[in-house]
């Protein structure tokens, strides 16, 4: 007797797949918050549950959103 693999075939390429795209995301996304935090001077993160951040006090993190950088 033969088994037919091609459906744990299927799912494993289907995962594989996925993982590619989240990889290719997660660097593009990566690059994009280095790119926006370069010229301003605070230590930054980017995670995928985090998104892209900055650290405004030792410790604390702010989504880089919320920033708004006020001239006195």
């Amino acid at each position: 007797m033969s088994r037919d693999n091609s459906g744990i075939k299927a799912v494993l390429l289907f995962v594989i797949g996925v993982m590619i795209l989240f990889s290719i995301g997660y660097y593009v996304n990566k690059g994009v918050c280095d790119a926006k935090t370069n010229d301003i001077g605070y230590p930054h993160r980017f995670s995928i549950m985090g998104n892209c951040q900055i650290e405004i006090t030792p410790g604390k993190w702010i989504p880089l959103d919320s920033y708004y950088f006020q001239q006195q």
